[in-house]
């Protein structure tokens, strides 16, 4: 059975890799966007950079990797509560620590419980 900790390193870890895959999603959506920019300074019209762009799937590439960190940033968030609480910490000195109003701390905290 995992402990509170492992649980945090495990989410941890797995936001670290959503990190990266939005980090990869982001340089391709900017090489595209500096060709279209290119292609534009050039003289070229919208639909010349349009095509160079492909603006549908980089929305979608990049709304995915949003997503995904999202969700992971909350799994991660939920640990770390989770840990925290179980050491003994306040909702308070939690909600602080993350920059988090109390109310929001508390939902975390309720969540953890319920989820831990």
């Amino acid at each position: 059975m995992a402990t509170s900790r492992d649980r945090a390193i495990q989410s941890t870890q797995h936001l670290l890799e959503a990190l990266g895959d939005l980090r990869i999603a982001t340089r391709a959506t900017e090489t595209s966007i500096r060709r279209a920019l290119k292609k534009t300074e050039r003289g070229g019209d919208v639909s010349e950079a349009l095509v160079a762009l492909t603006p549908s799937g980089l929305r979608q590439s990049m709304n995915v990797a949003l997503e995904a960190v999202e969700k992971a940033r909350h799994e991660a968030r939920l640990t770390v509560f989770a840990m925290g609480l179980e050491q003994g910490m306040s909702i308070g000195e939690l909600g602080r620590m993350f920059g988090f109003s109390r109310q929001l701390a508390a939902r975390y905290a309720k969540e953890a419980r319920g989820k831990y």
